[in-house]
């Protein structure tokens, strides 16, 4: 083949002969070039050989498969230029592919990660930008596609890939048949930067129609595979991603051998797949595999390795194994630390993860502090109006909400989805992220005509980003429900409740943790309108699913547990109540801690139970461990400590206690005044149980004070 003849020349060999070969391959490139053309103007009539690949060698170097160049070799006629002219073009050359390369290198570099701190809308890297700023007006419209996409400008992507895409076709039809992978490699690039064109700004189901046209293109190109497959997960078509990662793994194992970075790469994201569909002991092995790749070939101390680091801790995180996930965590960060330096977004990133798992074991006041380090630094970093700040402002939110600072929640909340809005647009799933966040404040606060409209907003963002069928439109629903069920509306609530359960088990199948919390939220319901018999299967499914048959029970097992055992005490089956209770307990102490506010919640529940059956001297010293836990938690005028007041005081009454029981409902009334207000339904029933109290006794209210 002729253009064999340019495998393994030098430049300066490959300039010598350029002339003779010109007319055979002008046609077959010429496609290519015009889609990457750089803009030149010769003093001569010029045609341009392609220079493809990441070195400086010819067209078919098998090394360089997949890349698309930047720029052309210009070759006038009649006769050559001076081989110093063409060393220097070829050396220019060589820059802008380089530039061209990383940039889709990073564009494309979204290893799938361990969900930590919630959903999280991937979004170009600081490096995918750095790097656009290099791409010029001189550059072709390729490569001004790529900065269009990693600057944020997707409308204006969309023109420049039409206009590559209409260029490659129009050619299309000079290429010689042995030339048609060169043509199909090019129409992978326009495809794959499609695809990230609209995955980047949150329409991940518009990103479907062009893995329709990429996957019979892939073939062997494992990069490719695992694009596709990470469309396919971010739709939750998880039975989709995984035959293709699979076999991005099987060709990089073949290709490379079995510790070679892009295999741990490949480890990770099926490793996600498996966790995704709850299959937890799967992915374990697959994750500490890629962990001891990329601590092998890169050292303990790079940066991959704290994000391998990272989705461990993850995956220990779902399994209820918090004290394994933290040594991890605080290993990422202090390799982020070294490897970037104190102030880095991606230190930002790890601050943020260890922060959330002090909140979930408690450790409040020690979460705080990072919190706020990791705001500040985004601040720094990229200014008070970027994406990375508003998750910052969530985070923040939501342990202000924990600790009752509800007022200082409201405002970066606010802040967080005007950003957010103004960042990627009004209907972007990042959006109904923030919205549910916000409805789930004012709900808390009992603003539930503020909250409901947020809701449904959230609920037609995310149907219009990922289709009706997706596991986030189920989450939206199960908010959307309880929020129906907290004003009553049972019948609009239920067949929200069915939908998303229904959704759930269709994208994770029937064992999923997520299904679980659907069966216990519908269970819930069915006890509310007194269908206690539909509601124990339910609860008895959920427990099954939660207590993880062959492996540790799962993050929320003993909710399943505690729902379960409530069933029973209200069918008065209370010898089948208690051990659940004591179950709970003693699972939540180990992993939590005896200091942990859902310990408090097992105090409460199971000394409820000890009050009905009259085993009020076993009652009164859970109760009163439980109030001291929230104090110390969450601060003396938390809600939580009004439940807690309200039960010890209820318990007085019981024992004709009537002096210590009314100044605790007082204060319990107090505090879900200021709280909650005084219509909320639990700032009601707390005030009644005050009144009720004194008009029983014959004691005076004070004038002038709400009770």
């Amino acid at each position: 083949m002729v253009m064999q003849w340019f495998k393994d020349l030098s430049p300066a060999n490959m300039v010598a002969i350029a002339a003779i070969v010109v007319p055979v391959v002008v046609a077959v490139v010429g496609g290519i070039i015009a889609i990457l053309r750089k803009k030149d103007s010769p003093s001569t009539p010029a045609t341009s050989i392609h220079q493809k690949g990441a070195n400086p060698k010819a067209i078919v170097a098998a090394e360089n498969k997949g890349n698309i160049a930047g720029g052309d070799i210009h070759v006038n006629e009649p006769g050559l230029v001076p081989l110093d002219h063409h060393e220097e073009k070829l050396r220019e050359l060589w820059n802008t592919e380089k530039r061209v390369e990383e940039l889709e290198k990073e564009l494309s570099r979204r290893p799938l990660a361990a969900d930590v701190g919630g959903q999280e809308v991937p979004q170009p890297t600081q490096e995918a930008r750095e790097l656009a700023e290099l791409i010029t007006e001189d550059d072709g419209l390729y490569s001004q596609a790529l900065k269009a996409i990693a600057e944020g400008n997707n409308e204006q992507a969309d023109g420049l890939l039409d206009e590559s895409q209409a260029l490659l076709e129009d050619e299309s039809e000079k290429f010689l048949d042995e030339f048609e992978k060169e043509k199909n490699r090019a129409q992978i690039k326009i495809y794959m930067a499609r695809m990230n064109n609209v995955r980047y700004p949150g329409r991940y189901k518009d990103a479907l129609q062009w893995c329709k046209r990429l996957e019979p293109l892939a073939g062997e190109d494992s990069l490719v595979l695992n694009e596709l497959g990470s469309v396919y997960y971010e739709n939750a078509a998880y039975q989709k991603a995984e035959p293709l990662m699979t076999r991005a793994l099987a060709i990089d194992e073949e290709r490379f051998g079995k510790v070679h970075p892009n295999v741990g790469r490949d480890l990770s994201n099926l490793a996600q797949v498996y966790q995704a569909t709850n299959r937890q002991t799967e992915a374990e092995p697959l994750m500490e595999r890629a962990l001891k790749i990329d601590e092998e070939n890169l050292g303990k101390d790079h940066p991959n390795v704290a994000r391998a680091l990272n989705n461990l801790a993850g995956l220990y995180l779902n399994t209820n194994r918090l004290a394994d996930a933290e040594p991890l965590m605080e290993r990422a960060l202090k390799i982020d630390e070294a490897s970037f330096g104190k102030e880095h977004p991606d230190v930002a990133i790890r601050l943020n993860n260890l922060a959330l798992l002090y909140e979930a074991t408690n450790r409040l006041a020690d979460a705080e502090p990072l919190m706020e380090r990791a705001l500040k630094i985004d601040e720094a970093s990229f200014g008070k109006e970027h994406p990375n700040v508003a998750r910052d402002l969530i985070n923040l939110a939501m342990l202000y909400q924990a600790t009752n600072r509800l007022d200082d929640a409201e405002p970066l909340m606010e802040r967080a989805l005007k950003i957010d809005e103004a960042s990627f647009g009004k209907e972007h799933p990042k959006v109904a992220i923030d919205l549910n966040n916000l409805a789930q404040l004012y709900q808390a606060t009992n603003r539930l005509a503020e909250a409901e409209p947020l809701m449904e907003r959230a609920l037609k963002i995310d149907e219009a980003s990922f289709g009706k069928d997706h596991p986030n439109v189920a989450s939206r629903l199960i908010n959307l429900a309880a929020l129906y069920q907290a004003t009553n509306r049972l019948d609009d609530a239920e067949p929200l409740m069915d939908r998303a359960l229904k959704i759930d088990e269709a994208s994770f199948g029937k064992d999923h943790p997520k299904v679980a919390r659907d069966l216990n939220n519908l269970a819930q319901l069915y006890q509310a309108t007194d269908r206690l018999a539909e509601a124990e299967p339910l609860l008895m499914r959920a427990i099954k699913i939660m207590g993880n048959p062959g492996g540790e029970p799962l993050r929320n097992y003993t909710v399943s547990l505690n729902n379960l055992a409530a069933l029973y005490r209200a069918t008065n089956r209370l010898t089948e109540a208690e051990p659940l209770m004591l179950q709970a307990m003693s699972i939540d102490e180990e992993s939590l801690g005896k200091e942990h506010p859902k310990v408090a919640r097992d105090l409460n529940n199971l000394a409820t139970l000890y009050q009905a059956t009259n085993r009020l001297a076993e009652a009164e010293p859970l109760f009163e461990r439980a109030l001291a836990i929230d104090e110390a938690s969450f601060g003396k005028d938390h809600p939580d400590v009004a439940r807690d007041l309200n039960n010890l005081a209820m318990l007085y009454k019981a024992t004709d206690r009537l002096a210590e029981a009314e100044p605790l409902l007082k204060r319990a009334v107090a505090i879900l005044d200021s709280s909650l207000g005084p219509i909320h339904p639990n700032t009601i029933t707390v005030r009644n149980n005050l009144t009720k109290l004194r008009d029983e006794n014959g004691i005076p209210g004070i004038p002038g004070t709400p009770y």
